[in-house]
Order: structure tokens, then C-alpha cells, then sequence
């Protein structure tokens, strides 16, 4: 009875220290973040995106950071035409590098200080429906821009997909903010009035 009652003594200690750890640590990442958001920082809108050890694709590969992290920005380099690098502090406040695509952002950029955020728009169905292409509206888009000085415009593509013999469409979003900075991002539309030719774009025509 005395090494049964030894034993589960341990296994509780042992379960209690995994516990507290667990606890320590979320509470530590909870005030790190609380941290990070009160200057410039990047939240991840990847899945993932490759952490390197300089400002290239090249460079030695670091590790990752996931969808929803949030870090703090060091600097950025602009140089590269194709992609913005941030620099970030890393774990244990190391610093490291990671990409965001200039046109279709990887990063949620926040508090830039120089503002060269990319605007983003976010949208949640696949489908977008409307009755008419006289509805199209962007109610149903989210905004994600440190300025209200944005405008949005859009093209309908169409395209005949042989396999399935149908009409599909899609609707190209594009926000471009005050500073001429744009991005850019396709959904899926279905009309219940088909429109006339003469108001759509031949999907063939979409280079994104």
C-alpha cells in the first residue's frame, strides 16, 4: 500500500510539472504577444512561411512560422521587386528573416510605420451570389488596410469548362490604397441572370 500510494505521489507531481509548464508557457506567449502588438508587427496569413537566416531565398533555412503567429518587425528590406523581407525577432529574441509576397501578401503588416502595407481583401464563401452582374457589391468583402483611403474595383472573367459543359464566372477583386500600392484576389460568382458577353472578360485573358 505505501509504494501504491509513493507512486501515484510521483505521477501527481509528475502531471502537476507537466501542467504548470504547459500553463507557464501559454501565459508567456499570451503576454508576448500583448507585447509585440503595442509596436510594428506581422501576423502570418500562410499556413506557413520558411524562416531564414538573411533577406534571400537562398539563405540558410531557420525554421517556420505558422498561420496566426504574430512577431515583431525589426526592419524590412525593400529591395527585392518580388517580395517585401521582414525582419523579425525570432525565438529566444533572435533575429530572423521572412518573405511576403509584394502583390498577394503572406503577412498581415501592422503599425508600419513607413506604410508599405500591401492592402488585402478577405473574403469567406467560395461562391459569391448574386441575381444580376447590376448587384455586384463588396458588402460581403473584409478590408484589411491602415488607412480608409482605398478604392476597390473588379472584372467578371468567364469560361466555358468542357468537362462539366457549363458556364463558370469569376470576379477579380483589386484594392488599391492611397499610395498606389494594390493586391488582388479571385472568387468564384454565379449569376441567376447570365450577363451579355459584351460585360465579361474571356477567362483565357486572366494572367494572376
Amino acid at each position: 500500500m505505501k509504494n501504491v500510494m509513493i507512486c501515484l505521489l510521483i505521477l501527481v507531481i509528475i502531471f502537476g510539472g507537466v501542467g504548470g509548464y504547459i500553463y507557464y508557457q501559454k501565459y508567456a506567449e499570451e503576454k508576448r504577444v500583448e507585447e509585440v502588438k503595442k509596436g510594428w508587427y506581422v501576423e502570418i496569413l500562410e499556413d506557413y512561411i520558411n524562416v531564414r537566416s538573411d533577406s534571400n531565398s537562398n539563405a540558410k533555412e531557420l525554421g517556420q512560422v505558422k498561420k496566426g503567429e504574430v512577431y515583431k518587425v525589426l526592419e524590412v528590406n525593400l529591395d527585392n521587386s518580388a517580395y517585401f523581407w521582414y525582419k523579425i525577432e525570432y525565438k529566444n529574441e533572435d533575429s530572423a528573416w521572412i518573405a511576403s509576397y509584394r502583390t498577394k501578401p503572406w503577412v498581415n503588416d501592422v503599425n508600419n510605420p513607413t506604410d508599405i502595407a500591401v492592402p488585402i481583401i478577405k473574403f469567406y464563401e467560395d461562391t459569391y451570389k448574386v441575381v444580376s452582374i447590376d448587384d455586384i457589391n463588396y458588402k460581403h468583402l473584409e478590408v484589411i488596410e491602415d488607412s480608409v483611403d482605398y478604392e476597390i474595383t473588379h472584372i467578371i472573367y468567364h469560361e466555358l469548362v468542357p468537362s462539366q459543359n457549363k458556364d463558370q464566372y469569376w470576379i477579380l477583386y483589386t484594392i488599391t490604397d492611397g499610395a498606389g500600392k494594390s493586391s488582388s484576389k479571385l472568387q468564384r460568382i454565379e449569376f441567376e441572370e447570365i450577363p451579355d458577353e459584351s460585360e465579361v472578360v474571356d477567362f483565357s485573358k486572366y494572367n494572376g
